[in-house]
């Protein structure tokens, strides 16, 4: 587990991430919801969409325990961003 601290990228988008076979996704502070098209940076420079693996870098498997919220800025524990119903 690294402490390293992610670069994020933001790719404005309309279409919302929000699963209508799983979880909503959204900031556990400010509620923000990512989109489709927002990417996170991971150390190694791979750019992907960190809810689509789990906060799992597909290139380097490293495993993100915080996610950077696009619009408040703030870490959240990665695994508070999910809201079950």
């Amino acid at each position: 587990m690294s402490n390293a601290l992610p670069v994020v990228v933001n790719e404005p988008s309309t279409t919302e991430h929000t699963g209508v076979t799983g979880p909503r996704i959204r900031c556990p502070l400010c509620e923000w919801t990512p989109h489709r098209k927002d990417v996170w940076s991971c150390t190694c420079g791979n750019l992907w969409h960190t809810f689509e693996t789990g906060g799992v870098c597909p290139a380097c498997f490293l495993q993100w325990s915080t996610t950077q919220c696009f619009s408040c800025h703030v870490f959240s524990a990665h695994s508070a961003w999910y809201e079950y119903d």
